[in-house]
């Protein structure tokens, strides 16, 4: 934990209750619009404070097209457990939290890409899982003069076979016609991870397994479908 000492005095508190992070390492083909082959490295932080919890990411990608693209998307969130002190009346309702995010792009390099959400987010009691929440956000991009609507769930299932630990983790995006500027599409993420750093004593430190990327309607343009395998190792700090 990251500690704050204010006034000179010997008491220190903690700035966040939980944090997370992990690197990504990912390499793959097939990929519309641009280089088909591409490698990537993803840096993911999380974190739970006194009244909500952070989540951001920035992907960096090497491109042999436009050259190293920066993707990046921030969401902070205000958590309604955590500020009224009470639970949800619905049982399967973990929590609900106000959600803001940001999306920023460094390409195209003449008008990088910017886009803005306000939503809704709810966490579900699902057994067997570590997390499954989705988030309900108003879309608004740069490149777009309407404001459309994005649904997100997001989950994360470890599960075991023989002695063998996985995860099953990933998320969909979907986005309107009027957040997409064309056509409505769906992005999907799903990963398969092996725990090997448990072969070696390391629990819960090294994945390696894959991640499946599928775009249907890429960037709102009708019919452009993307099927994208990947080789992933994941290192968590």
């Amino acid at each position: 934990f990251l500690n704050l000492t204010f006034f000179g005095t010997s008491h220190a508190a903690p700035i966040f209750d939980w944090t997370s992070n992990n690197i990504q390492v990912l390499t793959g083909g097939s990929f519309e619009l641009g280089s088909e082959r591409r490698n990537s490295i993803t840096i993911d932080h999380a974190d739970g404070w006194t009244y909500g919890e952070n989540f951001a990411f920035i992907d960096i990608i090497n491109r042999s097209d436009i050259g190293t693209e920066y993707y990046g998307e921030f969401y902070p969130r205000l958590s309604w457990s955590k500020i009224t002190g009470k639970k949800p009346t619905i049982t399967l309702l973990k929590d609900v939290s106000l959600v803001a995010g940001i999306n920023l792009s460094n390409k195209p390099k003449h008008d990088p890409f910017k886009a803005y959400l306000l939503g809704v987010g709810m966490q579900f009691h699902v057994p067997n899982m570590d997390y499954f929440q989705v988030d309900i956000f108003s879309f608004k991009s740069d490149s777009t003069d309407s404001t459309g609507i994005q649904i997100s769930p997001v989950w994360s299932v470890p599960f075991q076979v023989g002695s063998l630990h996985f995860k099953f983790k990933g998320f969909i995006d979907w986005q309107n016609k009027k957040a997409t500027g064309g056509e409505s599409f769906l992005l999907a993420q799903p990963q398969l991870l092996l725990d090997v750093g448990r072969l070696a004593g390391l629990s819960d430190q090294v994945y390696a397994g894959i991640e499946y990327s599928y775009w249907h309607n890429k960037f709102g343009i009708k019919g452009l479908t993307e099927k994208v395998p990947q080789a992933m190792l994941m290192v968590k700090f």
